[in-house]
């Protein structure tokens, strides 16, 4: 029988959402960051996309778009995992990027993402690449 007693027990610590088992450091990027460069802004994505999430992804995603950049990047790196539902965020951002030209790309996408990004059509409104983007000038 395992050993019960308060000292072998793990202790659930309440988190708030979207944190790791990793401590922050305060001048440390987290691994969701927002990186702007002129006309290139870069909006770096982590944890799975799913329809839980996919309003407050889009949102971060417009929000990156109110002073309209040349170029919008999503990096992928860390979402292990999008769901079809999920990809509704990527509708939200090209709605309020078409309008003021601004070009979409999604990096570092995974073989699982860029299956999802397929089935939902979004490759003829949006640049999808595996690894980096190439230059954008």
């Amino acid at each position: 029988m395992p050993d019960s007693s308060p000292a072998r027990r793990t202790h659930a610590h309440s988190r708030p959402a979207g944190m790791g088992n990793r401590l922050r450091h305060p001048f440390r990027r987290g691994a969701d960051s927002t990186v702007s460069h002129a006309d290139h802004v870069v909006v770096r994505l982590s944890g799975d996309i799913t329809a839980k999430n996919a309003r407050d992804v889009g949102a971060r995603l417009r929000q990156a778009l109110r002073a309209p950049p040349r170029v919008l990047e999503v990096d992928l790196a860390q979402v292990p995992y999008l769901s079809p539902d999920g990809g509704a965020a990527f509708f939200m951002a090209l709605l309020e990027a078409r309008p003021h030209g601004t070009r979409l790309i999604v990096t570092h996408a995974s073989t699982q993402a860029r299956a999802t990004l397929n089935q939902l059509g979004l490759p003829r409104a949006l640049d999808l690449y595996e690894g980096d983007c190439p230059d954008t000038t």
